[in-house]
């Protein structure tokens, strides 16, 4: 499994490819061919910790690609963030908040919702400035996700990966509107999964 292998990362394996189809062999159902390629591992992703933050960023950012692609121009579409612009709390809590009912209308899961609570606990912070989020922290919640079995499993297991869909989608947004998650957990209660990240 992806776990398995990203936990002690070889440098150079062997990987086997698919060999596109001929019409011919489509027509007869022979079975897939594949060639065995070998794989040097980019020097810059050496260790599990870099393949895991890689992993994360790419499983995020297609998530979050395929949402715009398939809503970007309905009623439905998460609000528009520019690149960079460091937008105010409420403005990035509203984009999470459609993200979430993506999810949900997708199939992800049953119900969800996103709240925003702030990090210094008592609102002060986001008082004193509408320009900037950090110190915000957000809590998605989904009920009956797709995920949970699996979730909660990899969690007992401890597994180098989670299937934390929601929190890699929530990362590549939060990374384009110009912050970082600073801190953030999964939870799974009962029926539920919590996600819960401050941003800076």
């Amino acid at each position: 499994t992806i776990s398995r292998e990203i936990a002690s990362p070889a440098s150079v394996f062997e990987e086997q490819q698919p060999v596109a189809a001929s019409d011919e062999d489509k027509d007869l159902n022979r079975p897939q061919r594949f060639n065995t390629v070998v794989v040097r591992r980019d020097p810059s992703l050496a260790t599990s910790a870099d393949l895991r933050r890689r992993h994360t960023e790419i499983v995020g950012n297609e998530i979050l690609d395929k949402l715009v692609e398939k809503f970007g121009t309905t009623a439905s579409a998460i609000p528009k963030i520019e690149p960079g612009s460091r937008p105010d709390a409420n403005v990035l809590l509203a984009a999470i908040k459609q993200m979430v009912n993506l999810f949900v209308v997708s199939g992800f899961a049953w119900d969800g919702n996103a709240s925003m609570a702030n990090g210094d606990g008592d609102g002060e912070r986001l008082k004193r400035s509408t320009r900037d989020a950090a110190g915000a922290q957000f809590t998605l919640t989904f009920t009956s996700p797709a995920t949970l079995w699996s979730g909660q499993s990899l969690g007992v297991k401890r597994g180098a990966l989670s299937n934390d869909f929601a929190l890699k989608a929530a990362r590549a947004m939060v990374s384009r509107a110009g912050y970082v998650i600073a801190d953030a957990s999964v939870k799974y209660t009962n029926n539920q999964e919590v996600t819960t990240f401050t941003i800076m």
